[in-house]
């Protein structure tokens, strides 16, 4: 799967509210059509990495189409910097790297030069400021409307046109948020708990049905933005990105639960639990083109949590699960999820759940095959490159069906899990042999 998952529309969320006005007047080009084109502003495009919220890229605008044919564009012709705000701190404020510059005819990354209004740079994702989001217990944006600025510092010289350096700086007053701004959002509310909601809808086709995907994300998401549990991490956006959506077009759904301290409430609380499940009916009921035998849960940290506690009175709701670094109830587990499909991945050295603790999903499947359910364990480094870890993936996936397994558990070695600890789901949602064995599980019968 690739690294990037490439974004596509446009609407302004809550998390890049506010427009900010561009400085100044804006550099100049030469002739198109017998007139001048101008750069008039700038949009900041992001993107959902495994490794969190980050921009990708600055789109220039110009009042006129420009046109350079196959002029390479020296990435060093234009000088991107970026101030982040946050209360009570003082303001981050430095460089971003520029990868590559190309002329095209939208706001987003593109695989060729062509002409077009915008003139696209592509910005390095592990600069220092590359970050959308910062942690302050729980994820928080930063207000990027307003907070790039570019100039043109050298001439670009093409045979049909040149646009000559300008001192004067352009200023982003708008942001793209791409697959993330193609979830529809909803509230559902119960007598208890209102649940903030996306929904992404796949493009569909007369008399098909498709697979739904429900998402329970960590406790770092938490919130009523209804943003953070999709564009926080990879949970969501990853069965949403595009190419999986070519060959496996499917629903999501992703909840987001209420802030509180950690076990105190979101989707340990039972009352929630219970609203997603009511969410998920509704949702399936409001929308024919769902098949209800192929409805997948997935959930990381707290929502691996929520999981492992909803599924043992509503396991017949679900087609298989996706459980990644949670914890339950292991006698329920026995009693009630030996025949449902399962693969869950944990690290070793996980410093926030541990990986033996008492009801983690290791001491879950250690019970389930004590008590006779084939296991299959599987153990890769999360570092390892992507190709060895769907390759891993894929052997793990053939024993289990040697050996009709319907439980998989991978673990992270210690000391081998990207960015810290307890992320191990940065490497599961980017493992495409993973999410195709999701796929691949089917509902026994309805309910």
């Amino acid at each position: 799967m690739r690294n990037r998952i490439m974004l596509r529309a446009g609407l302004a969320l809550a998390l890049v509210a506010g427009a900010a006005a561009a400085t100044g007047t804006a550099a100049t080009a030469a002739p198109d059509g017998g007139r001048e084109v101008r750069a008039v502003d700038a949009t900041v495009i992001t993107e959902v990495t495994p490794v969190g919220y980050k921009v990708i890229g600055l789109a220039i605008e110009y009042d006129g189409i420009v046109r350079l044919g196959r002029t390479d564009i020296d990435e060093g012709s234009f000088d991107v910097q970026v101030t982040l705000t946050r209360p009570g701190a003082d303001p981050r404020t430095g460089a971003r790297t520029v990868l590559d510059a190309y002329t095209t005819n939208a706001p987003a990354l593109a695989d060729r030069q062509r002409p077009g209004r915008y003139l696209v740079l592509e910005l390095d994702e592990t600069d220092p400021l590359a970050a959308g989001t910062y942690n302050q217990t729980f994820t928080r944006f930063y207000d990027l409307a307003g907070a790039y600025e570019v100039t043109q510092v050298a001439d670009v010289v093409a045979p049909s046109q040149t646009l000559p350096a300008d001192p004067r700086p352009v200023v982003n007053s708008g942001v793209r948020n791409p697959v993330v701004d193609d979830y529809a959002a909803g509230s559902f509310a119960t007598p208890a708990v209102t649940l903030p909601y996306r929904l992404f809808t796949p493009q569909t086709r007369p008399g098909r049905q498709y697979p739904l995907v429900v998402t329970l994300h960590g406790h770092g998401e938490s919130g009523s933005d209804n943003v953070a549990q999709i564009a926080g991490n990879q949970i969501s956006v990853a069965f949403a990105d595009p190419d999986r959506q070519a060959g496996q077009p499917a629903y999501v759904l992703s909840p987001q639960a209420a802030q509180a301290a950690p076990g105190a409430g979101g989707w340990w609380r039972p009352e929630t639990q219970a609203a997603v499940v009511d969410l998920v009916r509704a949702t399936i009921a409001a929308n024919p083109a769902i098949d209800p035998d192929r409805v997948y849960l997935t959930g990381l940290s707290m929502g691996s949590y929520g999981s492992w506690a909803l599924l043992p009175e509503h396991e017949g709701l679900f087609a298989g699960a996706l459980l990644v670094c949670g914890a339950g109830d292991d006698a329920a587990a026995v009693a009630t999820l030996g025949d449902f499909p399962i693969w869950a991945v944990h690290s070793a050295d996980d410093a926030i759940v541990r990986y033996d603790a008492p009801g983690s999903d290791f001491r879950i499947f250690t019970a389930l095959e004590a008590a006779g359910v084939p296991v299959t364990w599987s153990e890769w480094p999360g570092t390892a490159p992507d190709r060895d870890q769907e390759a891993y993936a894929a052997d793990a996936r053939a024993r289990a069906a040697a050996t009709g397994s319907r439980h998989l558990f991978t673990t992270f070695p210690a000391g081998t899990t990207p960015l810290f600890s307890h992320g191990s789901w940065i490497p599961t949602y980017t493992n495409d042999t993973i999410l195709d064995w999701l796929f691949a599980q089917r509902r026994a019968s309805g309910v």
